[in-house]
């Protein structure tokens, strides 16, 4: 490792300055600006969005969910839902992945834009180490940069969690500063390298005022009182005054145009209006007193005063120029420059400076070695100095709130925060927080959320934290965010000193390349431009390893083979060296490059022996791991990429757009095949994993190719992508399945076979780099970016028609693709046709035939699904069918959520090894991989046993540390005798160490004998007599070593009396689950409830974050689904189908014991029932969205025979828009009789209403089922009897009707205007009701708004009553109403109301990047994955889109369309 001694980030910072000026001049980024000659002052634009009130108003509700950006930005990005429209044209899915939206294929009217490619996960970037104002906070609210975007989190409410709300992404170059607007949290200032200063909504993520200037600004801030008055500077000034609100120029602070040396920073008085100081590259401080007259005429102030007139609020005053007063500047004196080193060339002396909040005249001030000091600026003196410990130095300080007199300060060397106070020059306290030195702070309020009533109150009534001895710090209730140098990001609580989040952020810069293990795929590596390699658990997304700064850039990372746990690494310095992983050392540098850049890497995974190499000296080396070098191939210029398809045939891609492909085994230097490719530079290869023929190519021409390599053939060519195309991907199940990443932003998806677009995403924020694909999970994918973050993506929507055949017990051959080699043709259908397709199949045919069909349902399930957490619900799920044996699960169930008969037994097995661990001292390097993480100390092992219960190991633990006050103060919930022989324990102890701290504890345990000798030992005779005298006192009634008093009794719980500890475990389960859910997690929320054997709320769980696959399986496993069910249920029946056989854990801590009774918990078997059969209707919907009609029957058919079961084929029929004779076809394949006998029976009047309407609207007359479904519907509500199962199910009837005309279809549906309008109107009123019971809480306003609208638009005769119910219904729901007129309980339409709660998806948590957009209906900005309207002209939240289409199933714009997001 001595080559790879560690540089500083100030270091490298210059390079990758020059490499960021180099990028940008190849990217369609265009940073051409406007000529000016001698002023500051380039171009300027304000960024009105229609609609939006008046800046000053700082109330954004109405703000455009994108505003375009300034003329210097060539491309420019509309929003996903426009730029998916224009790729609509020459978008589609075939072979069955979704619908087509042609009409004369009788597709479904619905259409979804995108969508399809869902992520699961998102590791931020790191806070970047070149700029020093990059933090900043406001209250509930903190934002930190990274190189180019900024990272905004936020407290939940009532809460201490802390979650990214916003990535604000639109700075094309290194962001240099940050600057909260001190009134609205809403309002944040940035500036770039790119030279713009941007004023951002932080709600809606995007930029509201942009100014473009000549030079890079540095520093940027709000002017003190001034609302809409920003002031930035650059390195040699001025300091500009900017009124981003008003159409003026920016103007110099007192007309000053520049210093005579560089400015490092500058701060405004926080409480003097005016008053700025200025501090310089040699230290010096230039300082303008305040004065109202300075400002720029008609800027508006804000007078602080107060107007009790106005109830205390600010209020506004007007002031004019007058311009002149002078500033004045100096070097502090009095403070002998001691501990100032380094010269100008040397950095920055000056480091950091801020106002004291309690004076108008002193300043902190800290310089590099060490300086720290309190500064009058009246006289230029030094009052305090300061003393920090030697080698000691600040890197960053910040005054506290609420804490007169109090500041912190960050060392640069080591993560030491230290606290101070004006009147005392050491620090009162000092807290070791990390081993990185930090980069920035600042201080923050934090909200009292779970302290008590006097901690919470004023400060005055608070109980305030002293440090023992007087003069100690008021601690108050803050936080401080914590950048350090390595890139992490934290918010430390000083009050609790503990940290509210503390985050191992990723990488600082471009992330260039990602690769997943293929021995331990939950392993993935990246490689940056920050010069580090990181590998990463991609289920919690914490590094577990990391090669530091290497001096040089990282380009391309591929792993070893099978289990070598070895990394092969290009870099820009021309070297190719080997990482040992395990023992953390580089085993080997290849230097055939010289010192050209190496940009790619490939480890052969056939022969791992051969490492291939691809770089800018015009060769591609191929050497032996031990650095042999076996062949040389010369190309005419740069080599870019290069790929193994086995253990001899090598592909190549150069500088003149060719492909060359080389068999090493033969000693020829000339490739075997050379393909004529793309017009410009060939930057990635990648051979096909199915068919060894193919290959693929991306080039700068922005194009993808697909290649036969044996015919010398291009067979496709790829156009979408409006740049350089760098990542590529093959699915290795799906052979004609690719992913490509391009400069432009986005992500798309191809069906190469026929040159189609499947999906386009943008959430990128800058060029995607690297794609690679899970080895065990095919349809789990990976990739990185210029925008530093790492993302994971689920590519399960691609395989939604296989999903479905396997849930509808297709045959296997229909899913996978059995034929193998030559026969395998590239333009086949949809099937499975790789590895691990194979091997599934090969499993089954292992398997007992009794139980091949559970197994293939789990298998197939685990096969599709994209998140690797599912694992731990197979688990879970194998524990609940009465398994009992561990070693059975996967390595991982033990660190992630166990079962509850398992969890105590597994934890203080890994705790007990740990501490052995620990004991042995054991290396950081052998435990980086174990379940309890890199770097657990005894003190978290201690944390274990606390959770355990294991109070004796804890107690045994802590006298180890020697904490012996904390196992004394928990000895006696073990047993009294315990805590006796624990007490008499440390007496020894510390009369073995002949300390006097042994007396008190000999008086405890009555140990005379001990006692005396000890004070006669020392001579003291009369302690010796008087404690003798006091214990024969008190042990009069019982011998001198009796026990103790008794215990006190316990204190009652008042607030859980009546629930066992049992009981109290699963409504902590439930409340994780939740936690869970609303987190975009509802996997992991499902283990949460199946870990304490609630079935029902798992799937519960699973419903609602729309995993309906999941559902279905899971309630099969666990017998929860009965196919063969023909009959209703049975009310009278108290029958539970899905409970487990009652288990009971015990745990002996003491007298307690813990049971957990699964049959009270999983709660009926009829309704977790009714949560399978939802589940499959949903899935049925799917069907119908794809178009597969016959698919979509046989769903349907797997429900039991019911009302429910017709109802839902009479839907999909309805549905269908085909000919007459495919329709009559439908009916035999569904059982219905022939459209003329529907009607016979129709007209009959014999049966309810529910099926005479049934009949009626799938006869050749429906509009006469159509107005008796009407009519009917228009009864029950002026009847108040919702409550009956028939009216919800007519009503699903008539919302299949489609109401707006389609192809061929058009002819038979006739609907008058006051019969649409009815429906409309209805649907949505009723929707809006179903939606206020089951708890859609974000949609039930905007169903009844909706409502209100479609009958105010439409005039339906016979309905003006509805107007009155709406209102009504209204006002129910604002006043929090809860009585609907309904019984939610009866069982027999379960299927009803098993679907409560909010549908959170996975991944909904997480913000969009680059292409933000706001909800059509709550005019919110989106979260996670969106779904397109009809013309991709509106955009609704696919959790929104959901929750209206289960209720109302048609467009919120009043189209009629049909929703179906399912």
């Amino acid at each position: 490792m001595s080559r790879w001694k560690k540089k500083s980030y100030d270091g490298i910072h210059n390079y990758v300055e020059q490499v960021e000026d180099v990028l940008l001049s190849e990217s369609s980024w265009s940073t051409t600006d406007s000529e000016c000659s001698g002023c500051l002052h380039l171009s300027r634009v304000s960024l009105p969005s229609e609609g939006y009130p008046a800046a000053a108003d700082l109330e954004l509700a109405n703000l455009s969910p994108f505003q375009a950006l300034d003329n210097s930005c060539a491309w420019n990005i509309q929003g996903n839902a426009n730029y998916l429209a224009s790729a609509s044209t020459h978008c589609g899915v075939l072979a069955g992945l979704r619908a087509h939206t042609d009409p004369t294929t009788h597709a479904p009217v619905s259409a979804i834009k995108g969508g399809m490619l869902q992520q699961l996960a998102l590791l931020a970037a790191g806070a970047q180490p070149w700029h020093q104002n990059i933090c900043t906070a406001h209250t509930r609210r903190l934002a930190y940069a990274a190189t180019l975007a900024i990272y905004v989190y936020e407290a939940e409410a009532g809460s201490s969690e802390w979650q990214l709300f916003s990535i604000l992404a639109d700075h094309r170059k290194t962001i240099t500063c940050l600057h909260w607007h001190p009134c609205s949290e809403d309002l944040l200032a940035s500036a770039s390298q790119d030279r713009r200063v941007c004023v951002w909504s932080v709600s809606r993520q995007s930029v509201l005022y942009a100014i473009s200037i000549c030079h890079i600004p540095t520093s940027v801030a709000w002017c003190t009182g001034h609302r809409d008055l920003l002031s930035f500077c650059t390195e040699k000034g001025p300091l500009q005054l900017w009124d981003y609100t008003d159409n003026t120029e920016p103007y110099a602070f007192r007309e000053d145009y520049g210093y005579t040396t560089n400015i490092v920073t500058y701060r405004w008085h926080p409480n003097v209006h005016g008053r700025l100081v200025i501090g310089h590259q040699d230290g010096k401080l230039t300082v303008y007193r305040e004065d109202t007259s300075l400002w720029h005429s008609g800027s508006t102030i804000l007078d602080t005063t107060t107007d009790t007139s106005n109830n205390n609020q600010i209020c506004c005053q007007v002031f004019t120029s007058d311009v002149g007063k002078p500033r004045y500047s100096g070097f502090p004196e009095g403070g002998g420059g001691g501990g100032i080193v380094g010269e100008e060339n040397d950095g920055p002396r000056l480091v950091a400076l801020e106002w004291d909040t309690c004076s108008a005249d002193y300043l902190l001030v800290a310089y590099r070695g060490g300086a720290l000091w309190l500064v009058d600026v009246n006289t230029m003196r030094v009052i305090t100095k300061y003393i920090l410990p030697v080698s000691a130095s600040v890197a960053t300080l910040a005054w506290l709130p609420d804490a007169p007199g109090v500041f912190v300060t960050g060392d640069a060397e080591k993560g030491i925060l230290r606290i101070w106070t004006v009147n005392r020059p050491t620090p009162v306290e000092n807290h070791i927080l990390k081993e990185t030195g930090f980069h920035s702070l600042c201080a923050t309020r934090v909200e009292n959320t779970n302290l008590s009533h006097h901690d919470s109150g004023s400060m005055k009534g608070r109980e305030m934290e002293r440090k023992a001895g007087g003069g100690g710090a008021v601690v108050p209730n803050v936080a401080i965010v914590t950048l350090f140098k390595d890139g992490g990001v934290g918010l430390y609580h000083l009050r609790r000193k503990q940290w509210l989040f503390n985050r191992e952020h990723g990488h600082t810069e471009t992330i260039f390349d990602c690769s997943f293990k293929p021995e331990d795929s939950d392993l993935l590596a990246t490689g940056s431009f920050d010069g580090s390699i990181k590998i990463w658990r991609i289920d919690t997304m914490e590094a577990v390893d990391t090669l530091p700064n290497t001096g040089t850039i990282i380009y391309s990372l591929s792993w070893a083979p099978a289990d070598l746990n070895c990394i092969a690494a290009g870099t820009s310095g021309g070297i190719v060296f080997i990482w040992d992983v395990g023992k953390d050392k580089i085993l080997q540098e290849l230097t055939a490059h010289k010192d050209k850049k190496v940009f790619c890497v490939s480890w052969n995974q056939k022969d791992a022996r051969r490492i291939a190499s691809a770089g800018e000296c015009g060769y591609c080396y191929i050497h032996q791991v031990s650095g042999t070098l076996l062949q040389d191939y010369r190309h005419p210029g740069p080599v870019y990429g290069c790929d193994w398809r086995d253990a001899d045939i090598l592909a190549t891609g150069c500088e003149d757009g060719r492909i060359r492909i080389y068999n090493v085994t033969k000693n020829k230097k000339e490739p075997i095949t050379e393909l004529k490719a793309h017009m410009k530079k060939v930057f990635r290869v990648k051979w096909n994993p199915v068919y060894e023929d193919i290959l693929c190519s991306g080039s700068d021409d922005s194009s993808v190719r697909i290649w036969s390599y044996s015919r010398a053939q291009c067979l496709a060519v790829l156009v979408g992508h409006s740049d350089n195309v760098r990542g590529l991907a093959w699915c290795p199940e799906l052979p004609f399945l690719l992913i490509s990443g391009s400069w432009d932003r986005t992500m798309r998806v191809w069906d190469a076979r026929r040159a189609i677009c499947l999906d386009v995403v943008l959430d990128h924020g800058a060029d995607v780099y690297g794609l690679s694909i899970h080895p065990a999970r095919p349809f789990l994918l990976a990739s990185c970016s210029r925008d530093s973050t790492l993302r994971l993506w689920s590519l399960s929507s691609f395989v939604a028609p296989l999903q479905l055949k396997v849930l509808a017990d297709k045959p296997i051959e229909d899913i996978i693709d059995k034929s193998a080699g030559e026969s395998r043709t590239w333009s086949g259908g949809l099937q499975l046709c790789g590895m691990r397709a194979e091997h599934l199949q090969a499993s089954l045919t292992r398997t007992d035939p009794a139980h091949t069909s559970t197994k293939r349902l789990k298998l197939f399930a685990d096969l599709f699904c994209g998140d690797i957490r599912v694992r731990n619900v197979w688990d879970l799920v194998y524990v609940l069918q009465g398994h009992t044996d561990i070693s059975l699960l996967s390595p991982n169930y033990t660190q992630a959520i166990m079962h509850h008969s398992h969890l105590i037994k597994c934890s203080l097995a890994a705790a007990a090894e740990q501490e052995m661990d620990e004991n042995r001292g054991m290396s950081v390097a052998g435990r980086k991989h174990s379940g309890l993480g890199v770097g657990v100390g005894q003190g978290e092992v201690g944390e274990w046993y606390l959770r355990c219960g294991a109070l004796q190991q804890y107690c045994e633990l802590m006298t180890r540390l020697h904490q012996w006050d904390h196992a004394l103060a928990l000895a006696p919930a073990v047993s009294v005798d315990y805590w006796r022989k624990l007490m008499a324990r440390h007496a020894e102890q510390l009369l073995s160490d002949d300390n006097e701290a042994c007396v008190p504890y000999l008086l405890a345990t009555r140990d005379a004998d001990k006692l005396i000798n000890f004070h006669i030992g020392r001579g003291h005779l009369d302690k010796a007599f008087s404690e003798c005298v006091a214990l024969s006192k008190a042990g009069r009634s019982r011998s001198l070593k009796g026990p103790p008093p008794d215990i006190p009794p316990r204190i009652p719980d008042t607030n859980g009396a009546g629930k066992s500890i049992g009981g109290r475990a699963v409504e902590c389960a439930e409340l994780v689950a939740r936690w869970h859910l609303l987190r975009g997690s509802p996997i992991v929320a499902a283990c949460a409830l199946l870990a304490v054997d609630d079935i029902k709320g798992a799937l519960t769980m699973l419903l609602r974050g729309h995993e309906l696959e999941l559902v279905v399986v899971i309630g099969r496993l666990l017998g929860c689904d009965d196919p063969s069910e023909t009959t209703e249920p049975d009310d009278s029946k108290d029958v539970d189908n899905c409970n487990v056989v009652e288990k009971k854990e015990e745990e002996e801590s003491g007298e307690e014991t813990t049971t957990i009774s699964t049959t009270t918990i999983t709660r009926g078997g009829v309704s977790v029932r009714c949560v399978v059969e939802t589940s499959l209707r949903y899935l049925t919907y799917r069907a119908l969205r794809l178009g597969l009609w016959e698919l979509a029957i046989d769903l349907a058919n797997k429900l039991p025979k019911s009302m429910n079961q017709t109802v839902l084929k009479a839907e999909v029929i309805l549905s269908y828009l085909g000919s007459h004779e495919e329709r009559e076809a439908l009916y035999a394949y569904a059982g219905f009789p022939s459209s003329t006998d529907c009607l016979d029976k129709g007209r009959g009047g014999v049966g309810s209403v529910l099926e005479q309407v049934l009949f009626l609207l799938l006869s050749p007359q429906p509009n006469k089922g159509l107005t008796m479904a009407l009519q009917y519907l228009q009864e029950q509500i002026v009847g108040d009897n919702i409550d009956r199962e028939g009216v919800w199910l007519v009503l699903r009837l008539v919302q299949a009707v489609p109401l707006v005309p389609v192809g061929g279809g058009a002819g038979r549906w006739t609907i008058r205007g006051d019969e649409r309008g009815a429906l409309l109107a209805l649907s949505a009123y009723l929707g809006g009701v179903r939606a206020a019971i089951l708890d859609y809480r974000t949609i039930v306003p905007y169903l009844f708004s909706h409502a209100s609208y479609i009958l105010e638009k439409h005039r339906p005769s016979g309905y003006e009553f509805l107007g009155q119910y709406i209102t009504t219904a209204r006002t129910k729901w604002e006043r929090g109403e809860s009585d609907w007129g309904v019984v939610t309980s009866n069982t027999s339409a379960c299927w009803l109301w098993c679907d409560s709660g909010v549908t959170r998806v996975s991944g909904s948590h997480l913000p969009r990047h680059s292409d933000s957009q706001t909800c059509c209906i709550t005019n919110q900005i989106i979260k996670g994955p969106s779904y397109f309207l009809e013309k991709s002209e509106s955009v609704m939240g696919q959790n929104d889109a959901l929750m209206w289409a289960k209720v109302h199933p048609y467009s919120p714009l009043g189209t009629g369309l049909r929703l179906n997001p399912f």
